[in-house]
């Protein structure tokens, strides 16, 4: 927008320049078609009409450019060119001021009136002579009025071109501000483009280092998976090794039990055997009662019935004494029946059970 600005400036001030210039050749064709001029003033005046359509042209040729070197030469050079194209302006109307006074003190007429008129009103400057030396005083008479009429004109001219001037002016200053603003604009940029850099190494430099890192944990994760299924494979091995330890403490307790249990069936075997060996001699003593057949006992496939079988005694009265001695082998042999069925001494007999084993 800045640009922009700075574009229409330099347009409009081209366009006031172009202005400026149409103006002063139109009034200069009205004022030759009004009267005739002498030659000293014409040479001048077409000297500052050549000088004002160089520069304008000059302006309007580098006002194309947007650059910052053709804004700073168009400000550092043009501006310089008129300023002193304005003073050369002004000395050549204090100079016209000057040959207007000479004419009037050679023609006599109305001296002193002429001379405050035209020299006291015009402060004196000075300024470095650029312009050209005008041409001799041509010997012909000139009239007073209209070389006066022609200084007001010019005047007015000149006051024209001086605000106008002062308008370009105006831009130019505005135009320098808003350079200096882009400038520190730019030096702001500038320092911002570099902090950011600043902050895009810092942050790359911390991307790298989180990627190291990164690295290192996927490497420490993989390592810690590892170790985990070792330890998953060591956790079922001690659930496998217990398991076997507690079914081999198992099997000893059982084994255990088994050899109790025949250590108990043969301690209970040994006094049935004795059993039978006493009521064997018994029954000779006494000639009669019953007899046991521990083969028929212990056979297998019989059960609790051979044992019936061979523990109902037929009991033979032979006399009052051999009924008593019958009722107590029988109340013996119920005894250790009993005991027989308690301890369990069938399941660890001769005949293997499957469920046991």
């Amino acid at each position: 927008m800045v640009a922009k600005a700075e574009k229409t400036g330099g347009g409009e001030a081209a366009t006031a320049a172009e202005s400026v210039v149409v103006a002063a050749s139109n009034h200069q064709s009205r004022r030759r078609r009004s009267y005739n001029k002498p030659s000293w003033l014409l040479c001048a005046i077409a000297d500052m009409d050549e000088r004002m359509k160089m520069l304008t042209r000059k302006i309007l040729k580098e006002h194309s450019g947007d650059s910052f070197a053709a804004r700073a030469n168009s400000y550092y050079h043009e501006r310089p060119q008129l300023l002193g194209l304005l003073h050369d302006l002004y000395n050549g109307y204090l100079s016209l001021a000057d040959r207007y006074c000479q004419a009037l003190a050679k023609n006599n007429q109305h001296q002193n009136l002429s001379y405050s008129r035209c020299c006291s009103p015009i402060p004196i400057l000075k300024f470095d002579e650029t312009t050209p030396t005008p041409a001799p005083l041509q010997a012909k008479e000139m009239d007073p009025d209209m070389v006066i009429a022609e200084l007001v004109m010019k005047t007015v001219e000149y006051d024209i071109i001086l605000n106008e001037f002062t308008v370009v002016e105006k831009r130019w200053g505005e135009s320098s501000r808003k350079m200096e603003l882009q400038k520190n604009l730019l030096d702001v940029l500038e320092s911002e483009r570099l902090i950011l850099l600043n902050d895009n190494a810092t942050l790359g430099y911390r991307v790298t280092a989180l990627v190291e890192e990164n690295k290192g944990l996927a490497s420490e994760s993989l390592f810690l998976k590892r170790k985990a299924a070792e330890l998953a494979r060591c956790v079922l091995k001690t659930r496998e090794d217990h398991r076997v330890c507690m079914l081999s403490r198992k099997i000893q307790d059982l084994q255990g039990q088994i050899y109790s249990l025949e250590k108990r069936n043969k301690e209970y075997y040994e006094q049935l055997v004795k059993q039978e060996e006493k009521n064997k001699s018994k029954g000779r003593k006494s000639k009669g009662g019953e007899e046991v057949n521990l083969e028929d006992c212990f056979e297998p496939g019989g059960g609790a019935a051979s044992l019936r079988k061979c523990f109902s005694f037929n009991v033979k009265r032979v006399g009052d004494q051999n009924a008593n001695s019958g009722i107590e082998e029988g109340r013996r042999v119920s005894k250790l029946w009993d005991k027989v069925k308690k301890l369990d001494v069938f399941l660890c007999g001769p005949h293997s059970n499957p469920a046991g084993s």
